[in-house]
């Protein structure tokens, strides 16, 4: 018996990009646990990374291409697959042109070689593919408008915070590894507020929780300002110097009435006075953000308004401040485009929020679609229109391990890897600078094939022989490459599992911003050339309030799962559960474990109540990913779009509620 530990990493699409230390043994994984030397992970990892053992060897997994035969599955040789897509593609071209292939792509694996996947693509003269975000695009073009890049502090910078934000992030499910830090930080006097409209789990570790009306993150940040501007509690030293636009913003907030925007925010005036007085009496203050808070049609001037706040007070470029959304400087560190290859000038884009509305009326028709990295059925708002369209593509492809939502639906689905079964390379933009080496810990299971060697195959059947030469150790080596000239040793990282990249543990710290004026910019020239308000003040309209029996409806990140990769996949439950506040429930004569209705614009779903016992009384949670043979949660929600970033605003969706009479229970 022969037993050897290696040190991999965790793909999943998250804050934290885990450091894995696995144990093989006879070509077998024997245990899974957390790098233990890695300086933000330290030896934890989620249930989400665990169970990425357990999908490897899942009974259910997809090991062989499979083909649709009228309306059943049948296996089929990869060299046969392979002919046939790569016929149905050059058919499609020689009809329709490149644009009627169509890439459908997101982050579901946010390993580096994923890109090659695109290379195929590009090499085609061009295709069409999907662009834009379901989750964070509009906050990062915010910050672009405000300080020309989305930057945050290093994890460890919180220790020099007197007091910390967490604004709009459940950390404790989504951001686990930032929980030592927040405790260490406490443990050294820094006081700690939560604002979410939905509880937390670092809701009994706060000093203060506001529960906020859903969407109006924006609208408080403001009301805090016209607090802090009344009170003197501005850093002019910053305005002064460090940023433009001040004047124009302040004299366009003047014209708010603060009582209005109170109102609005369902905050009561006292707890906005005591954030105001926090942001402006203590120094520093770090405030990190979340995702959801932009899911809304406000989704960008929402984190516009905070950014406004945070710097107006004083807390930019300090240690231990910081509006803290992604990193995205970690970007300039690795060289995406030369595993990508030229891209053509005619590429078609489809937002990934309104594909089946492009689709729809696309000239060339769709004839070919492969789907990547993506369980599109589950996760697009509006999905019952989706489904529609989806039925009239010709050829429909799908590359995963496992039967999805969207797979149900293809023609040909092809089984690739897990990351247990490659070599590649991860890092995350949204939090600490770590990237982690990838490293194969067993041979591929049945027949599956890394995304790229799918790719390679597809490309040599058209005549594209010499797209994929070179090994992942060579693609990996050119896309380090600007890394590798600040002096890092590829082999010593490797050899660790996990490489630092060189940034600033304090996000523009020279307050030398990245905007053309060089300063932050509480007025945008380029926001204003992009057709958007100059300011987060501008363009802000009172809230329609809420019809008698209306509720906000959340379709939030699992606690359990990883987007659409469900915990309890494939035997998922019949139905989702609900989450309402337990007030509004003994309003509707409704108990824990009842069943629901829930209704919107867009469709009817049943749920299980679960009680919330604080947050905002009038939002309610479903958390997305879930699916059954007939529905998603997304048969619920819209797709309307922020303001900002071609971004969804799925949370843009109100609900009603119905008790469904139960067997037993007609006495109720």
């Amino acid at each position: 018996m022969t037993e050897r530990t290696i040190i991999t990493a965790c793909p999943l699409d998250c804050y934290d990009a885990c450091s894995f230390s696995v144990t093989e043994e006879n070509g077998q994984i024997k245990q899974l646990e957390g790098n233990k030397d890695h300086p933000i992970t330290k030896g934890v990892i989620c249930g989400r990374g665990r169970r990425l053992k357990e999908r490897t060897y899942a009974s259910y997994r997809i090991l062989h291409p499979l083909k649709r035969v009228q309306d059943k599955w049948v296996r089929l040789s990869w060299e046969q697959a392979i002919s046939e897509i790569s016929r149905n593609i050059r058919q499609a071209m020689d009809l329709y042109g490149h644009q009627s292939i169509f890439h459908c792509y997101d982050w579901g694996s946010g390993a580096l070689l994923k890109s090659l996947n695109q290379r195929f693509f590009y090499a085609l003269g061009g295709c069409t593919e999907t662009v834009g975000s379901l989750c964070w695009n509009a906050g990062l073009q915010a910050q672009q408008y405000d300080m020309g890049e989305a930057r945050s502090h290093a994890p460890d910078d919180l220790l020099n915070s007197s007091a910390i934000v967490v604004w709009g992030r459940n950390a404790a499910v989504t951001n686990m590894h930032i929980l030592p830090f927040l405790r260490e930080a406490q443990s050294l006097g820094a006081k700690l507020w939560i604002i979410n409209p939905l509880p937390t789990d670092l809701d009994a570790r706060a000093d203060k929780v506001i529960s906020l009306r859903p969407g109006t993150d924006g609208v408080l940040a403001l009301a805090v300002l016209k607090r802090c501007i009344q009170f003197g509690y501005l850093d002019w030293e910053f305005i002064n110097q460090y940023s433009i636009g001040w004047e124009e913003f302040e004299s366009q907030l003047s014209a708010f009435d603060y009582e209005d925007l109170v109102r609005q925010t369902g905050v009561s005036a006292e707890d906005i006075h005591q954030l105001a007085e926090l942001y402006g009496t203590k120094q520093p203050v770090a405030t990190l953000l979340g995702i959801g808070l932009q899911r809304y049609q406000n989704g960008g001037q929402n984190i516009r308004a905070i950014d406004a706040l945070v710097a107006a007070t004083g807390h930019i470029g300090v240690p231990g401040g910081g509006v803290q959304y992604a990193s995205r400087d970690m970007g300039q560190y690795f060289d995406t485009k030369v595993l990508t290859g030229d891209v053509p000038e005619n590429i078609r884009t489809f937002s990934r929020g309104k594909i089946a509305e492009c689709m729809e009326t696309a000239e060339p028709p769709i004839q070919v679609m492969v789907v990547t990295r993506t369980n599109p059925l589950t996760q697009i708002p509006n999905t019952k229109k989706l489904e529609s369209v989806l039925k009239k593509v010709p050829c429909k492809v799908v590359i995963d391990t496992f039967m999805t939502r969207t797979a149900e639906m293809a023609d040909y689905i092809l089984p690739c890897t897990t990351v247990f079964e490659e070599e590649d390379f991860t890092y995350t933009t949204m939090w600490h600078a770590y990237g982690n080496f990838i490293q194969p810990v067993v041979s591929a299971q049945g027949e599956a094939k890394a995304d790229w060697e799918i790719f390679k195959e597809l490309a040599n059947a058209l005549g594209l022989h010499e797209l994929y030469d070179g090994s992942p150790k060579e693609w990996i080596a050119k896309a380090l490459r600007p890394l590798i000239q600040t002096g890092v040793s590829l082999d010593e990282a490797k050899q660790r599992g996990f490489i630092k990249v060189p940034l600033s543990d304090i996000a523009f710290e020279d307050k030398k911003f990245l905007t053309s004026s060089g300063r932050f910019e509480f007025a945008s020239d380029k926001a204003e050339k992009d057709g958007l308000p100059r300011t987060a003040v501008d363009g802000w309209k009172a809230l329609t309030p809420l019809d008698e029996g209306q509720y906000h409806l959340i379709t939030a990140h699992p606690r359990k799962s990883e987007n659409s990769q469900h915990a309890e996949f494939p035997k998922l439950p019949s139905m989702p559960i609900v989450q309402i506040h337990f007030r509004e429930a003994e309003k509707m004569g409704i108990v824990a474990g009842d069943i629901v209705q829930i209704s919107t614009q867009n469709g009817v779903l049943l749920a299980e109540v679960r009680l919330l016992q604080t947050g905002y009384p009038k939002a309610v949670l479903l958390e997305e990913g879930w699916w059954n043979g007939e529905h998603t949660i997304n048969h619920l929600t819209g797709n309307e779009m922020a303001d900002m970033g071609d971004q969804t605003a799925q949370y843009e969706c109100l609900c009603t509620i119905s008790p469904i009479q139960q067997e037993g229970n007609e006495d109720k």
